[in-house]
This record gives C-alpha cells, sequence and structure tokens, in this order.
C-alpha cells in the first residue's frame, strides 16, 4: 500500500510540476498575483506572499523529485549500456553510490590507463 502510494504520489508531483511550468501557468499566476494586489491592497502582501511561498517550496520539491527520477533512470541506462560493451570496466556500472575517495581512485585509474602505452589495443 505504502508503495502504491508514493507511486501515485510521484506520479501526481510530475503532472502538477509539468503543468505549473507551462507558460500558461506562469500567466495565469502572474494575473492573479496583479488581481490580488488591486483587490486586497498592501493589506495583502504578506498573505499573498505566504500563498506564493508554500506553492514555490512545493513546487520546487515536486520538480527536484522528477529530477531525481530521471536521473535514476539515466544512470540504470548507462550501467546497461557499461555491462553491455564488450571491454567495457564493469566496475564503472553504480559509481554514482560511490563516495567521494572512491570517485577520486577511480579517476586516477582512469587516468594512469590513459597515460600508459596500449599498442594501439583498447583496454
Amino acid at each position: 500500500m505504502l508503495k502504491q502510494m508514493n507511486e501515485t504520489g510521484s506520479r501526481i508531483a510530475g503532472r502538477t510540476a509539468d503543468l505549473a511550468g507551462a507558460p500558461l501557468s506562469i500567466v495565469l499566476v502572474a494575473v492573479f498575483c496583479a488581481g490580488w494586489f488591486l483587490r486586497a491592497g498592501a493589506a495583502g502582501e504578506n498573505t499573498l506572499t505566504l500563498i506564493l511561498s508554500v506553492a514555490s517550496i512545493t513546487l520546487t520539491q515536486m520538480v527536484l523529485n522528477g529530477q531525481r527520477r530521471s536521473e535514476q533512470a539515466l544512470h540504470l541506462k548507462m550501467d546497461e549500456l557499461v555491462y553491455a560493451v564488450q571491454g567495457a570496466r564493469n566496475e564503472v556500472a553504480g559509481i554514482e553510490t560511490r563516495t567521494t575517495d572512491e570517485l577520486d581512485a577511480l579517476r586516477r585509474t582512469v587516468e594512469a590507463a590513459e597515460d600508459a602505452p596500449n599498442d594501439g589495443q583498447q583496454p
């Protein structure tokens, strides 16, 4: 049940983020804000600021959720390519979960392999 709720929430967040980023939505928010200021005046400024702050934080989290899912899918695709290419170093698949020290060590081994003569053969 928790998994289903998470998936439903992710779908809602993705669709909401897509709608909020549409040009028409941006125009509608600007018209809404202008109307709010004309109707409520300076007295409604704090309320509008609160509403817009909550909305912007919520939309930011929705966009970040979508980016995280997209990044995970991209990493999975890249890992699949690493495993599929003959001669590729399988230890680079899944490196996004490694620590900074492990990444630095891997970078040094890659740089050392580039500097070493290879007699025209691929590593």
